[in-house]
């Protein structure tokens, strides 16, 4: 419990620069079923990131967060990692979200608030998403 209220401080409290862009960024899926299935075969926490076609905060975490070279790198190697547009799906009712973007830490068992490991509203800088998903993945393989 102190390690996850740790990681909520961190979410809340960071800020910082972007860092270094890579190139290709962060390999998602769009299907949650398919998602799910290569978490549970290779054990791996999934991110889980909801936007919607119309948010301008979604374009730009797409724009430097997760085109960030040190974020992708760590989401690809080591999370299972899935895009789910909160304006055309229903995975988001299963953790009532109610703000895009947010990106949501989820173990590989399944979907909802009773798998969520952490979770960040907003638009997240590099800075303070990367020691966050860190951190996740260190608490992961504990």
């Amino acid at each position: 419990m102190l390690l996850l209220a740790l990681l909520l401080a961190a979410a809340v409290g960071c800020a910082g620069g972007s860092g270094a862009v890579g190139s290709g960024g962060v390999k998602w899926l769009y299907d949650s079923d398919e998602a799910l299935s290569r978490a549970q075969a290779a054990n791996k926490p999934i991110v889980i990131n909801f936007y919607t076609d119309v948010c301008p905060a979604c374009r730009t975490m797409d724009a430097t967060t997760f085109s960030n070279g040190n974020v992708s790198a760590l989401l690809n190697a080591d999370f299972i990692c899935l895009k789910s547009n909160a304006g055309t799906t229903n995975l988001q009712s299963g953790y009532g979200i109610r703000a895009v973007p947010t990106t949501v830490f989820n173990v590989p068992y399944g979907y909802g608030k009773d798998y969520e490991i952490v979770r960040i509203v907003g638009a997240a800088p590099p800075a303070q998403f990367y020691p966050l998903a860190q951190a996740v993945l260190e608490e992961w393989r504990r």
